[in-house]
């Protein structure tokens, strides 16, 4: 079956699955979800992806990239390969993360609802997605020659840059994902 061998069925069953059963909610006197509930959705599916390969790129391909030959990283590096995928999703994630995050955060300032734990998140938030846009992809592109022309020496300094931008985003990731939490689950200042 298709959806079992291409990720585009996969995702596109997912979102017919969920249709239906909001679909089956609602004929059973559910209420439907309003613009915010859905920018809630999407925050969270885009969030998932954008922090879940932030995490893999931080935990598991920094640290094995780095011990290969030059041949691996080029085969790695090419067009359609794995680390291009990889940059394709991860950034899009933080893109669409910050989209819906905006929308929801509109939201709760219309409806007097936001407080101080759900501002410290979203401030972590908007910064990595800027480190992801204006430092990391920026650095990736010129390191990947995307963008040719970067010397040996200019790809190293930038491949520098791009990392302690995305250890830094792995740091503010873990208050920023509690207070994201905590704003609606338990406010710890309110």
């Amino acid at each position: 079956m298709t959806i079992f061998t291409n990720h585009k069925a996969a995702i596109a069953t997912g979102f017919a699955l969920a249709a239906i059963l909001i679909g089956i909610g609602l004929a059973q006197g559910g209420q439907m979800p309003d613009i915010f509930g859905l920018a809630r959705w999407g925050h969270f599916l885009a969030g998932i992806t954008w922090i879940g390969l932030l995490y893999y790129l931080n935990f598991c391909h920094v640290p094995v990239f780095a011990g290969l030959s030059a041949e691996t990283k080029g085969e790695l590096t090419r067009e359609g390969s794995i680390v291009r995928r990889v940059l394709w999703w991860f950034r899009w994630g933080a893109m669409f993360t910050l989209i819906f995050g905006l929308v929801l955060l509109h939201g709760l300032h219309k409806n007097g609802a936001m407080g101080v734990d759900i501002m410290i998140g979203a401030a972590f938030g908007i910064i990595m997605w800027f480190n992801v846009w204006f430092i990391i992809w920026p650095a990736q592109k010129r390191i990947l020659g995307i963008v040719p022309g970067a010397t040996d020496e200019e790809k190293a300094k930038l491949g520098k840059r791009a990392l302690i931008a995305s250890r830094t985003n792995t740091i503010l990731s873990i208050p920023m994902l509690f207070f994201m939490g905590a704003s609606a689950h338990f406010p710890i200042f309110g």
